[in-house]
């Protein structure tokens, strides 16, 4: 994947970090979602209190499953548990081609940061290198 344009946006009870393929935010594309606000019993239950990946157009969605995410050499590399490749329809490592500027590797970096550790510490990334 490449990631040509980055974007984030900070609802009411939601932060959402984009990356797609296209400057028009088309092509390949990963989501990444925290709620800001505590998770009621439901949420809690159906273990959506953590962080959601989502691929573009909606094609997979699963709540945590990162276990690894790393930024070197122009390239963001995630580790997906087997649950989340299976949900997300993607290979268990997923490669990233960073083709934007300093300042959109930089909000990747503090948006991802985040997000990631947002939730049950049971799915936070056993490693990180942002």
């Amino acid at each position: 994947m490449v990631a040509r344009t980055v974007g984030r946006d900070d609802d009411p009870g939601t932060i959402i970090f984009g990356m797609a393929e296209h400057e028009d935010g088309t092509g390949n594309a990963l989501i990444f979602m925290m709620s800001t606000e505590e998770p009621d019993e439901q949420e809690t239950g159906l273990g959506m209190d953590t962080y959601c990946v989502v691929r573009e157009d909606q094609a997979g969605t699963t709540y945590g499953g990162v276990t690894h995410c790393e930024i070197a050499s122009g390239r963001l590399t995630l580790h997906f548990t087997e649950e989340a490749t299976k949900e997300l329809q993607v290979e268990p490592i997923v490669r990233v081609d960073l083709q934007i500027d300093d300042d959109g590797v930089e909000l990747l970096r503090s948006s991802l940061r985040e997000i990631l550790l947002s939730g049950r510490r049971d799915q936070h990334p056993h490693g990180m290198r942002l």
